[in-house]
């Protein structure tokens, strides 16, 4: 009667799925690699959105002022002495520049926010999925560990008198044939 509980036992501890211990290590590393690629997207949509204000920039500088000043100019009486009217002018036309220039910019830095919380917050499900996955894969090694030990004091109880892998197939086929 003692064989056959040592027996059963020993078929539960074998059926576990085996899992390598490298598997911990290498899981390990992807969870590392994807925290990488994070802050690689992360500082990639930052330079994306510093790229566009600086477009910005330069449309407001090379295309917007320009033809805002050209309007102004056309709206100005030929008597206006521009020299000394000039401060006057570019007080009552910067105003107008930045508040394009901060429209613009206001609606790119939503739009980064916006990408930055997703990209975050799929970030987020994924770290607590492979830590959760990290956290199973070291219990199913803990527990081919623990078998691998138990089986060795099996074989020491019993004085290597029971064969644990033949009892292991033969209740595998036993099993497979019904």
């Amino acid at each position: 009667m003692k064989y056959f509980y040592v027996s059963i036992l020993s078929f539960f501890l074998l059926s576990c799925a085996s899992i390598p211990s490298s598997t911990v290590t290498l899981t390990k590393e992807v969870i590392k690699e994807a925290d990488n690629m994070h802050a690689l997207n992360v500082s990639l949509i930052n330079r994306l959105f510093d790229e566009r204000k600086e477009k910005i920039n330069l449309f407001i500088e090379n295309k917007y002022t320009p033809t805002l000043l050209k309007k102004y100019e056309g709206l100005l009486p030929d008597s206006l002495d521009y020299k000394k009217e000039l401060p006057n002018i570019l007080n009552s036309i910067v105003p107008i520049i930045n508040r394009k220039k901060d429209s613009l910019q206001s609606v790119l830095d939503l739009q980064r926010q916006d990408i930055l919380n997703q990209l975050n917050s799929n970030y987020s499900d994924y770290s607590r999925a492979t830590t959760s996955l990290q956290n199973l894969i070291n219990s199913a090694v803990k527990v081919k560990t623990t078998e691998k030990e138990a089986l060795h004091a099996i074989n020491q109880l019993t004085g290597n008198k029971v064969d644990i892998i033949k009892v292991e197939n033969t209740i595998n086929q036993s099993i497979d044939n019904h």
